[in-house]
């Protein structure tokens, strides 16, 4: 049985982890606040250059990163994370939908490829043995430039023909106490649909999505990362918040036992006096 010092360790020890929890999530809090500032920027941008695209490249404009290939042999996954625990499922979501990809289609595709950013989804794929194409780390350092050579690099590898089609996998914000893992196609681009306007183009269309399109691209892989990051902070203040009321529930209970425990040592000494009393009496 616990005595009374052992049960006041406890208590003292998660009294402290408590505090840390605790402030923990006033962190997430706060950044999670200027990320979301951020993610409504690049959103409204994103949505502006999707529309741009879908009126520039119509159905009878062709481009290389927008032209569907007859046989898909290899595809390439590019999953987002996180470099830091801690965070919930947010980490484990991610690595477990491109997990099921691999185990459901690898008899399907002759290879299936990952590029992938974040240190714990590297480790999760490391400890089951799935090779990866290039890893990057330090995501949550990842800005417009990063973003833009990892476009240059996912580029390079499809038009060279060594991948045919290039998946894209990360968590998408819908609230604080909401998100999502998207598992969408990213490469190649959808082609834009009729709309019935003739738009005049200076220059041609051929020559605007030739510089356009890498544009789009890099502001897709930009707009991922700030979705996946801003995820990731609400998902480690809902764990955080989550470990406090755990803290908590578990500082009432041993409270409660310490008392108990007290209690029953305070009855057991008065009953050892009132027997050693009428010991002497006797």
């Amino acid at each position: 049985m616990a005595t009374l010092r052992d049960i006041k360790r406890k208590i003292g020890s998660i009294k402290s982890t408590q505090t840390i929890t605790r402030t923990m999530r006033m962190i997430s809090a706060s950044k999670l606040r200027r990320a979301q500032d951020e993610l409504e920027r690049v959103t409204a941008y994103a949505r502006e250059t999707e529309e741009l695209l879908s009126r520039i490249a119509g159905p009878e404009v062709a481009h290389p990163l927008m032209a569907e290939r007859e046989e898909i042999k290899r595809v390439l996954l590019f999953p987002i994370a996180s470099d830091r625990g801690l965070s919930g499922a947010f980490n484990l979501n991610v690595a477990a939908a491109v997990e099921r990809f691999i185990l459901k289609e690898k008899s399907r595709y002759e290879k299936i490829g990952v590029y992938l950013a974040g240190r714990k989804i590297r480790d999760y794929l490391r400890r089951r043995r799935i090779e990866t194409e290039k890893e990057w780390l330090d995501v949550k350092t990842a800005g417009y430039e990063i973003a833009g050579r990892m476009a240059a690099e996912i580029t390079d590898l499809y038009l060279s023909g060594a991948y045919d089609r290039v998946y894209l996998i990360h968590t998408h914000f819908r609230s604080a106490v909401k998100q999502e893992v998207r598992f969408e196609q990213f490469l190649p681009l959808p082609a834009g649909k009729a709309d019935g306007v003739d738009y005049l183009c200076e220059p041609d269309k051929d020559t605007i999505l030739s510089r356009f399109v890498p544009h789009y691209v890099r502001t897709k892989i930009y707009f991922a990362l700030v979705d996946s990051q801003t995820s990731e902070h609400a998902s480690r203040m809902a764990a955080m918040e989550n470990a406090t009321n755990n803290c908590g529930e578990m500082i009432d209970h041993l409270t409660l036992v310490y008392n108990k425990t007290r209690q029953q040592s305070i009855t057991n000494e008065m009953m050892d006096i009132v027997g050693g009393a009428e010991a002497l009496s006797s």
